[in-house]
């Protein structure tokens, strides 16, 4: 064998071998939120089902008055006399093909009824992260470089204040001060369902200021402390001393090694916004998922309950699936699998 072909063997090696690891970790991954979803699914459907019988679940679509000649009809018809086990399995087959169920409550399809109100909550979710990351890592850069001194304490106490509030709270204010006092703007967003393009762009501004509010003071001081202490690291030293410019030094090489720590609080923060959309939709009169769970609960719809929670969770997986696929491409540690 020629020195060559040695050569580019044992070059080739240790790329096959990351390759390798690499696939291993992304099958692992796939494997766990599979078995999470899973869990979910199974922990959703028997606690919603376990406290309901198929007679109250009858009565609740027919009407308290209705005959037991009618619900017993109701109950063979929908296959309520099954047991628990072998009404989930039902269930969970026809979710997976894309039949979510007939609501008991409307006697319409889940799935067109929920899905535009999933489209708008996770669009909700989009924009507030697409507008507060920025924000967000501008104001930790600035805080991290003046770490200690009395601005970056005050902005702290500030962060820290505004965190505190929850979110019917700083959506209480912003309600106030914008459509109250101001006048600027509609007070609910129920717009979005019966008006123009430009007074569906106005419904989503309140909501999504109030959620902006709440992520910005979590997510920049996980910047502050994250790029603080990549600021302070040997190489971010060493490319100082040798000139690099501060910009550089900042962005090209500190942000990148500080990118793990915030990549984790934008997935923890997306997963928040996702869950706490519910008191905003509500507040705001927004007609996304938040305020059809609250209506479906109230009302004991428990089909639709459980094609939006069971949604919610396959979300809540696949960003934690993509969080970890990130980490390990800026961290070279995980990206190689040692």
């Amino acid at each position: 064998m020629s020195t060559a072909a040695t050569s580019a063997d044992v070059t080739a090696t240790p790329a096959v071998a990351v390759k390798s690891r690499r696939g291993r970790l992304i099958a692992r991954q796939a494997g766990f939120a599979l078995a999470t979803l899973f869990v979910i699914s199974v922990v959703m459907f028997f606690a919603v089902n376990l406290g309901q019988s198929p007679g109250n679940v009858a009565r609740q679509a027919l009407g308290h008055g209705a005959s037991a000649q009618v619900v017993d009809a109701y109950v063979r018809s929908h296959g309520l006399g099954a047991s628990v086990f072998v009404r989930y399995g039902r269930w969970l087959a026809d979710f997976v093909q894309g039949n979510w169920g007939v609501s008991p409550i409307t006697q319409t399809a889940v799935r067109p009824t929920v899905l535009p109100e999933l489209g708008r909550t996770f669009a909700l979710a989009l924009i507030t992260i697409l507008i507060a990351l920025p924000i967000s890592l501008w104001l930790g850069v600035f805080m991290a470089r003046r770490y200690g001194r009395r601005l970056d304490m005050s902005l702290n106490v500030v962060l820290v204040v505004v965190s505190a509030m929850p979110e019917f709270v700083v959506g209480i204010f912003v309600l106030l001060i914008l459509s109250v006092w101001l006048g600027v703007l509609p007070p609910n967003s129920t717009a979005l369902e019966f008006g123009d393009l430009g007074q569906e762009v106005q419904a989503f501004i309140l909501p999504v200021l109030t959620l902006v509010l709440v992520s910005v003071p979590y997510l920049t001081r996980v910047t502050r402390v994250a790029a603080r202490e990549a600021l302070l690291a040997p190489y971010a030293r060493a490319a100082t001393l040798r000139g690099v410019s501060r910009r550089s030094t900042t962005w090209d090489h500190a942000m990148r090694n500080a990118a793990v720590p915030i990549a984790n609080a934008v997935a923890l923060n997306f997963i928040y916004l996702l869950g706490g959309v519910i008191v905003v939709e509500n507040l705001f009169g927004f007609p996304g998922a938040g305020q059809a769970l609250v209506q479906a609960i109230g009302n004991g719809d428990v089909i639709t309950v459980e094609a939006i929670g069971l949604v919610m969770g396959a979300a809540f997986v696949l960003i934690s699936v993509l969080t970890d696929t990130l980490v390990a491409y800026f961290n070279p540690r995980l990206r190689s699998g040692r």
